[in-house]
């Protein structure tokens, strides 16, 4: 008989590429008096593997919004007044976009979001009570910035890039990366669990309490349950 021929394994296609030693001109000094210096060989994140201002904003304003869910409107306004709803379209597209992204399964519902929105700042774009710790209408820390922004730390499947703190505090900019940031939490959470977390369970690990046994994490989750379930009442 003759053997059948075996495939070849494909290999993964990496997220980053190296890029050559190559010269570079730089003022002409004592120490380069030709002007050309030689750059070391490094790494480059490949497109579709990350995000920095001008994409973040350039993805949203072309983005397909046909079909897409959306968080359900006008149910937070009693407390929030015109902020309840004023991301909603922030939120549809970033929500759409990862759970395209991470083909997720179940998808990440843009309520939960909106829930967390709520019980984080209150819909403020620059809550000024935590500042010190956190930023932004999603409350991200800075060492959740700092990770997000890592293409070899936990989240380099998909980083951010030239993410400053300051511009935390446009939500065109927090809301994504809060976004990106559930489905890692989502991850790390399942890890913990050894299945699917619950969205309860989520925002918990998002706020850093799953594990946590303290009074503050009953309260931070009555105040997402309590948001939760304006939004999803009939």
């Amino acid at each position: 008989m003759k053997k059948r021929k075996t495939k070849p394994k494909r290999k993964k296609k990496s997220k980053t590429t190296i890029v050559r030693e190559h010269p570079r001109r730089v003022p002409v000094s004592k120490k380069n008096p030709t002007g050309i210096t030689v750059v070391d060989r490094h790494t480059r994140r490949l497109p579709d593997t990350y995000l920095d201002v001008k994409q973040i904003k350039e993805t949203f304003k072309r983005y397909d919004r046909k079909n897409i869910a959306y968080p359900t409107p006008g149910k937070l306004k009693k407390d929030y007044k015109e902020k309840a709803d004023k991301y909603d379209d922030l939120i549809a597209v970033w929500t759409d976009y990862f759970n395209k992204k991470f083909d997720a399964k179940p998808p990440l519902d843009p309520d939960v979001v909106k829930a967390l929105m709520g019980s984080e700042s209150g819909f403020r774009a620059d809550p000024k009570e935590n500042r010190k710790i956190a930023l932004g209408v999603m409350q991200i820390t800075k060492a959740t910035l700092k990770l997000l922004q890592n293409p070899k730390g936990e989240s380099k499947q998909f980083t951010f890039k030239d993410i400053r703190q300051k511009d935390l505090k446009d939500p065109a900019i927090s809301i994504p990366m809060g976004v990106r940031w559930l489905f890692r939490k989502r991850a790390t959470a399942k890890s913990k669990l050894k299945r699917t977390p619950t969205h309860t369970e989520l925002i918990l690990e998002y706020k850093g309490l799953l594990k946590s046994k303290t009074e503050w994490k009953r309260k931070a989750l009555e105040s997402y349950q309590k948001h939760y379930k304006i939004l999803k009442s009939k």
